[in-house]
Parts: C-alpha cells; sequence; structure tokens
C-alpha cells in the first residue's frame, strides 16, 4: 500500500516539473481521447481569459458537451491556445479576469464514464484569477465539479487538452475529457512587462 502511495508520488512529481515548470491538473478528468500538443504563450506572457465552444444539450441525441477551450495571452499579439479542437458546438463569450490579474488555477464539470447512457466527459470549465476571483462561462449542467486543482502563483503560461475525435454515428461522442495546464516559470515576474504587482 505504502509503495503504491509512493509510487504515485513520484509519477506526479515526475509529470509536475516536467520540463521544469510546474503543470496543474485535477482529478476528475476522463480517459477518452488523446493528449493535443503542448500550446504556450509567447515568453514574458501568460492567459488572462478563456472562451470555450459547446454542444448544447438535445434530447435523444448524442452530445459532446464542451468541445473545444481557447485560452488568450496577454502579448501585444493576443497569442490563443487551443491545443486540440473538438468537432461541434456554439462559441461561448470570452471570459476575462479583471485588469492586471492572470488565469491561476481551475476545476472542471465532469460527467463520469458510464454515469449516463450518453457520456458526455468534461461539460464546463471555471478559473480563479489571481485577485482569487472566480471566471465561468455558460456550459453544460451535466455532471458535477470536481476539486480546484493547485495554484500556478505566477499565471498559467501553457495548455494541452485532451480529446476524443469525433466517431460518427455509431459512436458515443464526449470531445474534451481532460485539460492540464503549465505554470510560468518564477522569471515571468522579471522579464513582463504586462505584470503589475
Amino acid at each position: 500500500m505504502i509503495r503504491n502511495v509512493l509510487g504515485y508520488l513520484a509519477i506526479v512529481l515526475f509529470i509536475g516539473l516536467a520540463n521544469g515548470q510546474e503543470v496543474i491538473t485535477v482529478t476528475n478528468g476522463e480517459t477518452d481521447g488523446r493528449w493535443g500538443p503542448l500550446e504556450t504563450c509567447p515568453a514574458g506572457s501568460r492567459a488572462v481569459s478563456y472562451q470555450t465552444t459547446n454542444e448544447a444539450d438535445a434530447p435523444i441525441v448524442d452530445d459532446s458537451a464542451l468541445n473545444t477551450l481557447v485560452l488568450f495571452c496577454d502579448d501585444a499579439g493576443q497569442t490563443t491556445l487551443t491545443s486540440t479542437p473538438g468537432h461541434a458546438g456554439n462559441t461561448q463569450p470570452v471570459q476575462e479576469c479583471p485588469t492586471g490579474t492572470f488565469l491561476k488555477s481551475f476545476q472542471l464539470r465532469v460527467s463520469p464514464n458510464g454515469n449516463q447512457t450518453d457520456n458526455t466527459a468534461v461539460n464546463n470549465i471555471r478559473f480563479t484569477c489571481s485577485d482569487d476571483s472566480e471566471i465561468s462561462g455558460i456550459g453544460n449542467t451535466g455532471g458535477y465539479w470536481g476539486d480546484y486543482s493547485a495554484e500556478c502563483v505566477n499565471g498559467i503560461c501553457g495548455m494541452e487538452t485532451r480529446v476524443r475525435a469525433e466517431g460518427g454515428l455509431l459512436v458515443d461522442n464526449t470531445a474534451l475529457n481532460d485539460v492540464r495546464f503549465t505554470c510560468c516559470a518564477p522569471a515571468y515576474r522579471k522579464r513582463s512587462k504586462f505584470f503589475k504587482p
């Protein structure tokens, strides 16, 4: 038992410190689909807002709920991070942290696999900003909110999403299943022209 716990902690530590940067995750993500590429904000910038694409609930139809997550960085070019887009849904309004603040942690609303005949995996996501305010978009209502992730003290700078590709009429499509974020390196504070203490 102790050996298993220590092995799990070692794996978490290895993943969390990949490439010398901390990675934040939650425990209620689902496992269908594949992880997309890590996308990162340009050096000296970090994520300050987000937007989702959601497929609305519809009776007798295979729903996939939250499909695509986009983060917006605070660099001059307003770089966007998508990782892997989903395949359906309507784009929702952008949710922004208050001016001068940034995204630091997140929470997922997930309908677990096998919970219903029509599995939908991630239904919604919300974030806390560096001033401890919470921003949440218009998401689907299936499933339950899990615990908040750890916090990225210097902000979120990278994103990877786990998405199940559209599989046709005979497959239970779930689209977005999980997400993980890379924290900005501590040196961020020294090099960002956008940082406000």
